[in-house]
């Protein structure tokens, strides 16, 4: 009877194992078979790799050889991902905003084809090449053609052209001269406080024309407030400071309600109006 007590007992504890493997084993596949996980890998110079989309024009690999590399597509650019901050035409932030969501959603829909040559921007971000996903994400109006130092693609000009004829995504709020893509402040780059900037300092913001696709930077010597709007050639950026984008602290007009107040007028401390 001993002996009978001590195997079955065994038997027990060796159905009761079986069963925890199975359970995990059976919740493994659910794991890594989520969707979007899945669904977020590029083929990067003939080597499939796992990456995290930050937006539709950016993102960082997982795993591998490259594992934190952090890497910027070229050719295009997406609307900013940290709120409400574009707007133009008919649209309020919150428009342009949710068509940053569509951007995003789109670039992990499906395993693009891609390479890089070596080179990196200012931020240290990989240059990459994705020529598909270049002409798709423009063609859905959910991307504009962004040439900075170079000159941009007519073949790829010309698809944004079509796009905006069609009024799809960002364009059917209305066609601006120009869309602002970054805001910088005088002193983004210092620690303490001042007044006035130094004297023959230059900051700069960056301006995409929407018909020739060309990016340029327009030099000011402004101090930016959080929140503070800068608009020019028929669109406007609202500014937050990099380091409140994305953390719990961020200031009310990329939150809430707020966000749906943006004005189109640079506000009175900049001491001229921002449109051209």
């Amino acid at each position: 009877m001993k002996r009978l007590h001590v195997t079955t007992g065994l038997l027990v504890a060796l159905l009761a194992v079986s069963s925890s493997f199975g359970g995990a084993a059976e919740a493994r596949p659910k794991r890594s078979g989520d969707e979007k996980a899945e669904k977020q890998q590029i083929v990067l110079d003939g080597m499939v790799e796992r990456v995290n989309w930050s937006d539709g024009d950016s993102f960082r690999v997982i795993g591998g050889s490259r594992d934190g590399q952090k890497a910027r597509l070229v050719g295009y650019n997406t609307v900013e991902s940290y709120g409400p901050v574009h707007f133009w035409g008919d649209a309020h932030g919150w428009d342009i905003y949710r068509m940053h969501k569509e951007a995003t959603e789109f670039v992990r829909s499906q395993e693009w084809d891609c390479t890089s040559n070596g080179s990196a921007d200012g931020y240290g971000r990989i240059l990459v090449d994705c020529p598909e996903l270049r002409r798709q994400i423009i063609r859905n109006g959910l991307a504009h053609v962004f040439a900075y130092n170079e000159e941009p693609d007519p073949d790829l000009v010309k698809v944004m052209h079509e796009a905006q004829v069609a009024r799809v995504g960002m364009w059917k709020w209305g066609i601006p001269r120009g869309i602002v893509t970054s805001v910088h402040s005088i002193d983004e780059k210092k620690d303490d406080d001042f007044e006035e900037p130094a004297a023959g300092k230059k900051s700069y913001n960056r301006i995409a024309d929407t018909a020739t696709g060309k990016t340029f930077p327009v030099e000011h010597d402004k101090v930016f407030k959080p929140c503070d709007v800068f608009c020019y050639w028929g669109s406007c950026m609202v500014y937050v400071p990099f380091k409140m984008r994305y953390g719990d602290d961020k200031p009310s007009c990329v939150m809430g309600k707020n966000g749906e107040l943006n004005k189109m007028d640079g506000p009175s401390h900049l001491k001229e109006p921002f449109t051209e």
